[in-house]
């Protein structure tokens, strides 16, 4: 197969994360803008990913099945932030042909592209759910393969039981790494002696101007009047009291806007709003029109200071 002269990057642009598609469109935006190379997302979104951002996820035993079932009874809020996500991807990525679900499909695009990407975000943790080798570019033979911000998460691929040395093989076939954390250059440097930079998250490559311009995220609030957003994965009841404290003593309301976790935790319960809308574009209106911008995530905290 010809290359067809494009740069062929490998990573989570298909997780309904803000923070995942927000890093995936800045690294292809740099690519293309800063450094004029046509680059292309190769749609690859393993079982494990489609499943997990299913609208609802099916279950592997009784405890997920009980997920299942709260989920469903706020179905239409589960398909509405699904669509929102698959939109977003379809209206800004520059996706491949056709997409892939297991890494041997990916056998035949060594060839097709002239050279590879892979990062940034947890693409090399090798305990997430939508883990997989393939973000190690593990389907490339003869091309350039470059690794930019990776992130391990807290978890030491090269510290694995056994005598395997998968990764340190996978690792010694790139032609430059970078990483976004001090844990993975120190584990790195231990199993390989080589030390790499750590480089900037994608998404701090890029000002607010510059996000405005890439990402339509309208002319005014999702949500009118002073409001407290709350950013992350999980909202335990503990974080629900102190957020509803907050809310009282400043006497405004706070907006969560992950729906499958809103359910599940009955987050009404404590008063606190489902934005009841979706996507990177939204949740980056919310950051920059939030009174109080509450977080514990990374890229809530990056784009928390940016905006």
């Amino acid at each position: 197969m010809t290359s067809n002269g494009k740069i062929g990057m490998m990573t989570f642009h298909a997780s309904h994360n803000n923070g995942s598609m927000l890093q995936a469109l800045a690294l292809q935006h740099v690519l293309e803008d800063r450094f004029h190379q046509q680059t292309e997302l190769i749609d690859f979104s393993n079982r494990g990913q489609r499943n997990m951002y299913a609208p609802i996820p099916k279950p592997k035993n009784w405890k997920q099945a009980i997920k299942s079932f709260i989920w469903a009874t706020n179905m239409k809020e589960m398909k509405r932030q699904y669509k929102a996500y698959e939109d977003f991807q379809k209206k800004y990525f520059h996706l491949s042909d056709r997409s892939y679900s297991d890494s041997s499909e990916l056998v035949p695009l060594s060839d097709k592209y002239k050279a590879f990407i892979t990062g940034s975000d947890q693409v090399w943790n090798i305990k997430c759910i939508d883990a997989d080798d393939a973000y190690y570019l593990s389907f490339v033979k003869d091309r350039p393969r470059f690794a930019y911000a990776v992130s391990f998460g807290a978890n030491n691929p090269f510290d694995l039981e056994g005598d395997s040395t998968c990764y340190e093989d996978y690792f010694a076939k790139f032609d430059k790494v970078s990483v976004r954390e001090k844990n993975a250059q120190k584990w790195i440097k231990a199993a390989t002696g080589v030390e790499v930079p750590i480089c900037l998250d994608p998404t701090m490559l890029i000002d607010v101007d510059e996000w405005e311009n890439l990402v339509d995220i309208g002319n005014g609030p999702v949500i009118s009047g002073d409001y407290i957003f709350y950013y992350c994965f999980s909202i335990t009841e503990e974080v629900q009291k102190f957020l509803r404290s907050v809310s009282k003593k400043t006497g405004m309301p706070v907006y969560f806007m992950e729906a499958k976790e809103w359910t599940l935790k009955m987050c009404w319960r404590n008063g606190i709003r489902l934005i009841k809308s979706y996507g990177p574009d939204v949740y980056m209106n919310m950051v920059k029109h939030a009174k109080l911008f509450i977080t514990s995530s990374f890229h809530g905290t990056a784009f928390g200071t940016s905006f």
